[in-house]
């Protein structure tokens, strides 16, 4: 017998962390994130997007007492504002594998769902569409998860369908190695402007990085107004997310491009913190960090977080100076460059991707269940 229990008390908090460092134990390809920042991203003192949306967080426990699944549920009004009021979100999906688990979880997110009347679940999303989405389906390259990719058993997919969900959007993501890059750097320019284009590419700098990050927010929010699944991201919970990796953020990597001198496109690339963590095992100990600064440099690779442009300038040619600049940074620096997922529906993304030399390396899904109710 499964029971699901509400996390409602810091050993049941605990229990929600440390799930899946047991279910992937033997998992070569899990990527264990720090304790410190998931107790971060779970508290609503220190995690402001709790101010934004109303969240719960579920435990489902066996017979003898032990923790065999975890799941959140969150109602995110900025999205049911502009997508409509009946969809809530499920995410920090995690089960062993009984079918029971997750039948019993899915029942509790169900239940609450209804109690506040919404009648669609869209997920997996921690906690919304911008954070950590999507089932893996399919491990095309056979490697770990990069930052921003996120990683669960195959058969998970075919747990939701089993349950009546169905497969609402897809998405994938690229990677390319140095020797594979099609788009090359062109001769240095000093004015880094193409030959006549009318826009300039800027970078990043320390003192106004609080203000450029800003900026690109403010783009990243007008370039996906139109996209179904992104809703606003506010700069409160913009600025949440960015501070847990601010240590290991490169000015270089942060380009806004110019158009008479109004910022119109941008792209942010982090190197991939997912090969630090897989060092430090979940937890930050004190000798790991005096090591930080040798593993910032030993990292390899570099993964392409957030690329967009106003809508205005979309179709302009602007995706061969983001190719371009891509390279600039990326090459001297990495030797492998991946891509966060890339909606199926964008071909602009898929274009530029492929531009650069890309190949998709594994391919993701969000799942839907309309809700019904009982009949009397």
């Amino acid at each position: 017998m499964i029971a699901v229990q509400v996390v409602d008390s810091a050993k049941r908090l605990k229990q929600f962390i440390e799930l899946p460092f047991r279910l992937y134990a033997d998992d070569p390809l899990w990527i264990a994130p720090l304790r410190s920042d998931m107790k971060r991203m779970l508290s609503p003192r220190h995690n402001p997007f709790f101010r934004e949306a109303e969240i719960e967080h579920f435990l489902a426990l066996d017979a003898q007492g032990q923790v065999q699944g975890r799941i959140s549920v969150s109602i995110h009004a900025a999205y049911n504002e502009r997508f409509g009021d009946e969809h809530v979100f499920f995410g920090f999906f995690e089960v062993a594998p009984d079918p029971a688990v997750a039948e019993a979880l899915f029942e509790a997110v169900g239940n609450w769902a209804k109690a506040r009347g919404k009648s669609r679940l869209l997920g997996p999303y921690s906690y919304t569409s911008t954070q950590d989405a999507a089932l893996l389906l399919e491990n095309i390259d056979g490697r770990a998860p990069t930052l921003l990719q996120t990683y669960n058993p195959l058969w998970y997919a075919d747990t939701l369908k089993q349950l009546g969900f169905e497969l609402a959007f897809t998405f994938s993501t690229y990677g390319v190695t140095a020797d594979q890059y099609k788009v090359r750097r062109k001769a240095n320019r000093s004015d880094r402007v193409m030959p006549g284009s009318q826009f300039s590419v800027r970078t990043a700098t320390r003192a106004d990085l609080r203000g450029n990050l800003d900026e690109v927010r403010c783009l990243f929010n007008s370039a996906f107004a139109a996209n179904y699944e992104v809703a606003p991201i506010s700069a409160a919970s913009f600025k949440f997310q960015i501070d847990s990796i601010k240590t290991f953020i490169d000015l270089e990597g942060i380009k806004l491009i110019e158009l008479e001198g109004r910022a119109v496109a941008f792209f942010l690339i982090l190197p991939d913190l997912n090969q630090i963590l897989d060092k430090l095992k979940g937890s930050l100990g004190l000798f790991d960090l005096f090591k930080l600064g040798h593993y910032r440099r030993s990292v390899e690779g570099a993964v392409i977080a957030l690329i967009g442009a106003d809508p205005t300038v979309q179709g302009s040619g602007l995706g061969r100076l983001i190719g371009e600049e891509i390279v600039r940074y990326a090459e001297p620096r990495f030797s492998r460059v991946d891509t966060m997922w890339i909606d199926d529906r964008n071909p602009s993304s898929y274009v530029l991707a492929r531009n650069l030399g890309m190949r998709r390396t594994k391919r993701y899904g969000v799942f839907g269940l309309d809700l019904v109710e009982p009949s009397l």
